[in-house]
């Protein structure tokens, strides 16, 4: 009988010290992109990142599996029963195995597991991003941080206590959907996420440079602007939050594919929120400086891992509580950096603004370039920033 996690425990311990710092530096990449693109581009500020990213592995282990069981039961394989809140825990671990060797020999039945997967969960990521924006997306960028973080709370709590979703506390394991590949599955997931974090960066790029895109900006500079000129501000904003939850999802499913285990403390709101939001102000919100920054935070979790008993030998400090701890105090003098360059750059755009230096309407260039492409959210070409329409503009 296949276990359920045989692809984690074959490689050595080296190895699979790598590989888990790339994976995480693709999930993490994929999130912070994500939350970059909403910040940059349309100026929300998402704080609740973590549930789009749960909604990922939710769609694993609360569709995805039943669905693997059922196909399997229905090829007459006899599973344990799983329909009750009991079975679905406590069975859960044989009936995996059972659904492996099931899937093993149906590589087409897996690869269409893994693509109705992703389609999946970017659908719902999408839904409880725009849910939880929703109370205060026509409010100030204030009042969105709240809402989300507090909702991001309650989500987590929900996840807990509905045992369908991924069984409460004690969570489930979830078929593997390689099971059909002889070889390490571990190099497999990594090849996906990484092929995956290209996507999204193309994605990105290119409703950054579309009408969309150019509208978006124009809302982040001057929302009463855009307003007044008829342009929709609360639908910009969700449309933008929708895109990138819906990314942040795919990094949830492939975080469950990679660790076959899905459990409701996996989706934490320190490591999923507050380390994508470290990355963006290190990394300045660039899509350079994002995944700079996130190589830079990844390092800087792996130091503390492989070196944690020299840690302790030194300075006597809970290693547990670390990690927590320089997040605190990176995050802190990080806004303290950026909120002083950020007051010398406003300083120096006021002075060039008063001598005639300044341009005094960036989000009217912006929405009569939107214009000038047809004005609605379809696709169109790539248009720099700066760059004029026929009119001049």
């Amino acid at each position: 009988m296949m276990e359920p996690l045989s692809g984690l425990v074959s490689m050595s311990q080296q190895t699979r010290f790598l590989v888990d710092a790339a994976v995480y530096y693709g999930l993490v990449a994929i999130v912070a992109l994500s939350l970059g693109f909403m910040y940059r581009r349309a100026g929300v500020p998402f704080l609740g990142s973590s549930v789009p990213f749960m909604a990922g592995g939710y769609t694993v282990s609360a569709v995805s599996a039943r669905l693997a069981f059922a196909a399997a039961r229905a090829a007459g394989v006899e599973l344990l029963p799983y329909a009750s809140e009991s079975g679905w825990v406590y069975n859960n671990e044989q009936n995996v195995a059972l659904a492996n060797e099931f899937l093993a020999s149906r590589p087409l039945l897996c690869l269409g597991f893994i693509f109705f997967t992703l389609a999946a969960s970017f659908v719902f990521g999408a839904a409880l991003g725009w849910l939880i924006t929703k109370p205060a997306i026509r409010l100030g960028p204030v009042y969105i941080m709240i809402a989300t973080l507090t909702l991001t709370d309650l989500a987590g709590f929900i996840g807990r206590v509905l045992v369908p979703l991924s069984g409460g506390g004690l969570g489930v394991y979830v078929p593997d959907f390689l099971a059909f590949y002889s070889g390490e599955t571990s190099f497999v997931v990594l090849a996906l996420v990484l092929l995956t974090l290209l996507c999204v960066f193309l994605a990105l790029r290119a409703v950054e440079g579309s009408p969309f895109g150019l509208l978006a900006r124009a809302v982040r500079d001057d929302e009463l602007a855009a307003a007044s000129l008829g342009k929709d501000v609360v639908r910009v904003r969700e449309t933008a939050v929708m895109i990138g939850s819906g990314f942040m999802a795919l990094a949830g499913v492939l975080y469950s594919f990679y660790f076959l285990f899905v459990a409701p403390c996996s989706f934490s709101t320190p490591y999923w929120v507050f380390w994508p939001l470290l990355v963006i102000i290190v990394g300045g919100g660039g899509v350079a400086g994002t995944l700079l920054g996130v190589a830079a935070v990844e390092a800087l979790r792996r130091a503390i891992m492989a070196y944690r008993h020299h840690v302790i030998e030194a300075i006597f400090f809970p290693v547990a509580y670390l990690e927590a701890t320089l997040l605190s105090v990176l995050m802190i003098v990080f806004l303290f950096l950026r909120l002083r360059l950020s007051g010398a750059v406003f300083s120096a755009s006021s002075r060039a603004s008063a001598h005639g230096e300044g341009d005094a309407q960036p989000a009217r260039r912006l929405i009569a370039a939107y214009e000038g492409l047809g004005g609605g959210f379809e696709g169109g070409r790539r248009v720099p920033e700066g760059e004029e329409n026929s009119n001049g503009v």
